[in-house]
């Protein structure tokens, strides 16, 4: 759900998936209605000290890139397994030349996507006012099906409601993905037009109490000769469950004050998010006088580079920026690290309004739906269920997790202490007494003498030349084709159907069905670019053979001449019967640029987040239900991050990486050692990032488990949270929590991160982990298909989980996954089970 991070719409629409702190979007109430799994993003590391871009360069990656002769074009392909297409495809500066797919997402004519009405910016006002024509008489039809005498109108009401949902997905979530990429602004503006008024439109449905009753009717009537099916009744209580969480049985002015809350939420939230990326309301840039002493260690050229307050005065640094964030990790005199510290995060009562009215607003909505707390609201179709539940797992990996982490931390004093002293201080030895204190501003320089200690001669940028972005995506297409018999065919896009030329489009394969769904990869740097990585659902799959839009009531042959443009005809997937509407979804990240002389090439965390989004566009490709609302990512916000996670450890493996990395220029094959060296030194201090991770979604409960009544200091309850599970002490002044994006979109499940990290672990040691003779998963590295890519554990993975997207008790689909009486334990989603996933986790 790609999830820039999730999204806090209405109820009626669903939400935004991204790696764990980064950006989300919207508020969720009804979110079966619109189930927006737009925008997934993988929270990358919202880290709670100022970190520099991984953009890392090797000392000989210029002799490669001037030795480096790109391949000529290849020949005309349509070979889905074709790794050398795949690889061009990505690594040449301009589109690959290759006849369109035949399937049906390509038979349309000019728009976004090849859809009709999306030629122009300006064509989103009539198909904005065409979409409530058609949602309104969707919405009456499903109102009055109580009053057909004959019964057919209420057995179409779960059928109807999953239309309507689609019917306003289909516009509202490809404005999402419109209004965070496109580089033309009158496409943004129009879409952010259109994505308000549908959006305020939902809001409304979400309390209408005509769809509540026809649907309450429609499941408690037998239908005796053609009952509801299991698929339809659990997309049905879907529905029913959140018109209750939306205070469908409140009285009307009350009913009233919920839609007005949930417009104003919206609102605040854009703003919030807004803030946290350093949008509007620019902080004042950061003084650093005597920039030729404070600043050594950074070179002579990037001192000269920054501006001057004035001739030979102090230099001027934006809070946030590529050069705050290099001050912060290279500057050896602290004070320079300190004041790009206070400066990136120091309180600005602007920012902490918003993000207070913000809290204020959901505990007020709360409130007027009878529950103590927003977490109280949000948690009751997730996994978790409760608040308690949340912080009794937290606390536990908290307490856990701490000393580990204060090792780490005294890892780091060892470092500073030898670094100004002159002296070896012994890392084995455990007396930290007489070590210097450990400053928030030292993390990041000390964590990179710490790492230069582990690899002298080595960097994590030694090992980006194997990575292309050509060669990163072939190897995905032979992992989910060894996995799952999926593989990606790179096509070309016509005229029109994206919004940059650096967007590439692969179509889907399966080996049985054909091509199942479109993935737009977005994934090169530009500016005005987010910079943030993010899966966009633009279309979810739905069966559309069996839609009755005859009885909308629309005039005669309304359809033909004013639909939505979506390829409502859909496609026939061999094995399966009737016709499908195929997933569209859109990959965004941010991995530098192809050029003449050299493909984009990817660091470790660049190729740790494709590998993540990744994840969370097979879900939406495999789990191609007939109903929209729980096709693909469309599941429980602490279920979603589970596939994207589970990649994680894929892109973990020496053996797969060896199986598909070669060196971009050369040729060679990716040493296995060399992998090994590389995984060794990225799980240094591991400790301290994962309890960072876990004081954050504290944190979020904490925010989100406020009353309405109670007063809100939002900078108190983190600094006394630091001052209790934290490992560095907070620094007066400054207000970090304006910068945690996730707070709008992932507001009171920001914890589903570690939860489905502790679940993708046990997944991948069931599965794939490499096994010794005996059975026993073990550390050695074994040969990349015996286990890791084993068809027969893809196969489980994608008949136990995937290809239900949200159509299934999640925690029965992970007991199926584990089997045993664990799996049994595990499957009834009681406190007992959230004991065992927080076992997992320390384990």
């Amino acid at each position: 759900m790609s999830l820039p991070a999730r999204a806090l719409r209405s109820s009626l629409t669903r939400t935004a998936h991204r790696r764990p702190a980064s950006v989300p979007a919207v508020t969720p109430l009804l979110q079966s209605f619109a189930r927006i799994s737009s925008t997934s993003r993988r929270p990358r590391r919202e880290s709670q000290a100022a970190t520099a871009r991984a953009t890392v360069t090797s000392d000989n990656l210029s002799s490669f890139q001037s030795t480096y002769t790109p391949p000529p074009p290849p020949p005309l392909s349509t070979s889905s397994t074709d790794h050398q297409s795949l690889k061009a495809h990505f690594d040449l500066p301009y589109p690959m030349s290759l006849t369109p797919s035949p399937s049906s997402s390509s038979s349309n004519a000019g728009g976004l996507f090849l859809l009709p009405p999306l030629t122009t910016p300006e064509s989103l006002r009539p198909l904005t006012d065409r979409t409530l024509v058609l949602a309104s008489a969707i919405v009456e039809r499903i109102c009055n099906a109580p009053n057909d005498p004959s019964g057919t109108e209420l057995r179409l009401v779960v059928k109807n409601l999953d239309r309507l949902s689609d019917v306003l997905c289909g516009v509202i979530d490809l404005c999402e993905l419109v209004r965070n990429v496109h580089p033309n602004d009158v496409w943004v503006e129009e879409c952010e037009r259109t994505y308000e008024i549908l959006c305020s439109f939902m809001n409304e449905l979400n309390t209408s109490r005509g769809l509540y009753e026809s649907l309450l009717k429609a499941v408690s009537t037998p239908f005796a000769n053609n009952p509801l099916s299991p698929a339809e009744l659990k997309v049905a209580q879907t529905f029913l469950a959140d018109f209750e969480r939306s205070g469908i049985q409140l009285p009307p002015d009350v009913r009233a004050r919920f839609v007005t809350l949930s417009d104003s939420l919206l609102s605040l939230g854009r703003t919030f998010l807004s803030f946290a990326s350093s949008g509007p309301s620019p902080r004042p840039p950061i003084e650093i006088s005597e920039p030729e002493r404070l600043l050594t260690g950074l070179g002579s050229q990037f001192i000269d580079s920054l501006p001057r307050k004035r001739r030979g005065g102090a230099a001027l640094v934006v809070p946030g920026s590529w050069e705050a964030q290099m001050i912060g990790r290279y500057a050896r005199e602290g004070e320079a690290r300190r004041l790009v510290y206070v400066g990136g995060m120091r309180k600005d009562e602007e920012r902490i309004d918003v993000l207070e009215a913000m809290l204020k607003e959901r505990a007020e909505l709360a409130d007027v739906l009878g529950k103590e707390t927003w977490a109280d609201v949000v948690l009751t179709d997730k996994m978790a269920k409760t608040p308690q539940n949340v912080l009794g797992f937290l606390n536990s990996l908290a307490q856990h997790h701490r000393p580990s982490a204060a090792a780490d931390i005294a890892t780091l004093q060892r470092v500073k202490a030898t670094a100004v002293t002159g002296n070896y201080f012994d890392p084995d030895n455990a007396n930290t007494a007489h070590l210097p204190r450990l400053h928030a501003w030292d993390r990041e320089f000390y964590a990179e003498k710490y790492m230069a200690t582990l690899a002298p001669n080595s960097s994590l940028a030694s090992i980006t030349p194997y990575f292309s972005t050509g060669t990163a995506m072939a190897g995905l297409s032979k992992i989910f084709s060894n996995l799952y018999g999926i593989s990606f065919k790179p096509v070309s896009v016509s005229p029109g159907e994206v919004w940059h030329s650096s967007v590439r489009r692969l179509d889907v394969v399966d080996e049985n069905e054909g091509t199942i769904g479109v993935i737009y990869c977005d994934l090169f740097s530009r500016a005005g670019k987010p910079p943030s990585a993010a899966h966009y659902t633009v279309r979810c799959s739905r069966r559309v053979d069996d839609d009755d839009t005859a009885g909308d009531g629309l005039p005669e042959g309304w359809d033909e001449r004013y639909g939505l443009g979506l390829d409502v005809t859909g496609d026939q997937l061999k094995g399966r019967e009737g016709r499908y509407q195929l997933p569209i979804v859109v990959l965004t990240t941010d991995f530098g640029s192809v050029e003449d002389a050299r493909p984009a090439l990817l660091g470790w965390n660049d190729l740790e987040t494709l590998f993540h989004e990744m994840g969370h566009a097979i879900h939406s490709m495999i789990g191609r239900t007939e109903f929209h609302n729980v096709s693909g990512t469309r599941c429980a916000t602490d279920f979603v991050e589970l596939p994207s996670i589970l990649m994680e450890h894929f892109v973990s493996s020496p053996s797969v990486l060896s199986s598909f990395a070669t060196h971009y220029a050369t040729g060679e094959p990716l040493p296995v050692p060399l992998i090994q060296a590389h995984l060794s030194l990225n799980q240094s201090l591991s400790a301290l990032e994962t309890h960072g991770q876990i004081s954050m979604a504290i944190l979020d409960q904490k925010y989100h488990s406020i009353r309405h009544s109670e007063p809100l200091d939002s900078t108190q309850i983190w600094h006394e949270l630091q001052k209790e599970i934290g490992v560095i002490e907070p620094v007066e002044g400054t207000a970090w929590q304006t910068q945690f994006g996730h707070l709008y979109g992932y507001g009171a499940t920001y914890y589903s991160y570690l939860f489905d990290r502790a679940i993708a672990g046990k997944v991948w040691s069931t599965l794939f982990a490499p096994t010794d003779g005996r059975g026993a998963v073990s550390g050695s590295i074994g040969s990349a298909g015996v286990r890791e890519l084993s068809r027969d554990g893809g196969e489980m993975l994608k008949e136990k989980v995937l290809k239900w997207g949200g159509g299934r008790d999640p925690w029965e689909m992970v007991g199926d996954v584990v089997g045993g009486e664990e799996g049994d334990r595990v499957a009834k989603g009681d406190e007992r089970a959230m004991g065992l996933v927080g076992g997992w986790m320390i384990k």
